[in-house]
């Protein structure tokens, strides 16, 4: 058996174990099977776990043991390396982010095994939002130091960015299971399981799209519900509603003067610095102008019969924040 071969083997392995571990989802699980099928399909093997099949993971530790055992700097490196990672953790309390990239790189450049380096850089491409880099250097710190659970927790809120909340909730479990006292990765960890959720119920990405303000309750509210048939009662909104309806799908270029008062164009007009657009492209789509006026008659309406509900809607969409909620505590101390 040729070491490619058996390196193959040893991946399908690592993937059987994995999913018969049971710590993953089916869709997951699913997934993951369907990988190890492929390689076997491929090379033309079936992997057994009594098989003489190296273990993955013992390859993997066994090789950074060797890579660090060759890299071990000298004290007098060591102790600039340090110098640079402090130097890193004040721009990072100054917010100058890329400068301390910049440093931490070259401490871990003089002192290429040690975990707190890149897990305070990957806190840094964090906050760059350059999460994909983050979740890179959590992962090459956990190589070093499987036991750096600071390094999870980093990683959880790279995940938590880029809206993977399955690996987030993932990364914050192992992270607790090392350090259990850890408030900040148990408030994130509630977080991304709340998201996770969310998403599973089909809620996530209405939350994502309108900023976290709940649509479904607003409409479902009866005062609006009683302003909605009123306003479409009303014969100037029915008037609009109609010629705003006639225009989109008959193609006429006329307009109601006593609805819209809008005066189509006749001809292409140039579009220049000192000229306005024109308020209709063609007899095929309606004019804006009038979707316009229906607006600021819909917001009129609701003004004058509830006017604590469009208060209420002005503050929570002024206190809406487009963010997961994640506490990035990860910031590195000096």
């Amino acid at each position: 058996m040729s070491k490619t071969q058996l390196l193959y083997k040893a991946i399908a392995l690592f993937l059987k174990k994995e999913v018969d571990s049971g710590h993953y989802s089916s869709e997951i699980s699913e997934s993951l099977e369907v990988a190890k099928q492929c390689l076997e399909s491929a090379f033309s093997f079936t992997v057994d776990a009594n098989q003489n099949i190296p273990d993955l993971l013992a390859l993997l530790e066994s090789s950074s043991k060797v890579s660090a055992t060759k890299a071990e700097p000298t004290e007098e490196v060591k102790t600039m390396a340090e110098t640079l990672k402090n130097q890193g953790n004040h721009c990072m309390k100054e917010e100058k982010f890329e400068e301390a990239v910049a440093c931490y790189t070259k401490a871990i450049e003089m002192w290429p095994t040690n975990a707190v380096y890149y897990s305070n850089r990957a806190a840094a491409y964090s906050r760059l939002d350059q999460q994909t880099k983050a979740i890179e250097d959590c992962q090459k710190a956990l190589t070093i130091d499987p036991k750096y659970s600071k390094a999870y927790g980093r990683m959880g809120i790279a995940y938590s960015s880029l809206g993977d909340y399955a690996m987030a909730v993932e990364s914050y479990r192992k992270g607790l299971e090392l350090d259990p006292t850890n408030e900040n990765c148990q408030q994130n960890l509630a977080l991304a399981e709340e998201r996770l959720r969310e998403n599973a119920g089909g809620a996530g990405a209405e939350a994502n799209s309108t900023g976290g303000f709940d649509f479904g309750a607003l409409l479902n509210n009866p005062m609006m519900q009683n302003m909605a048939c009123q306003l479409m009662r009303d014969p100037n909104t029915q008037n609009l509603m109609a010629n705003l309806f006639r225009n989109a799908f008959s193609g006429n270029t006329e307009t109601e003067t006593n609805t819209a008062n809008v005066t189509p164009t006749t001809a292409p007009q140039a579009a220049t610095e000192s000229t306005n657009p024109p308020t209709e492209t063609d007899g095929s789509q309606p004019n804006m102008d009038q979707f316009l006026r229906l607006g600021q008659q819909l917001a009129q309406q609701l003004r004058a019969n509830n006017p604590q509900l469009v208060e209420q809607l002005r503050q929570t969409f002024h206190d809406t924040v487009p963010s997961d909620g994640s506490t990035n505590s990860g910031d590195p101390k000096p």
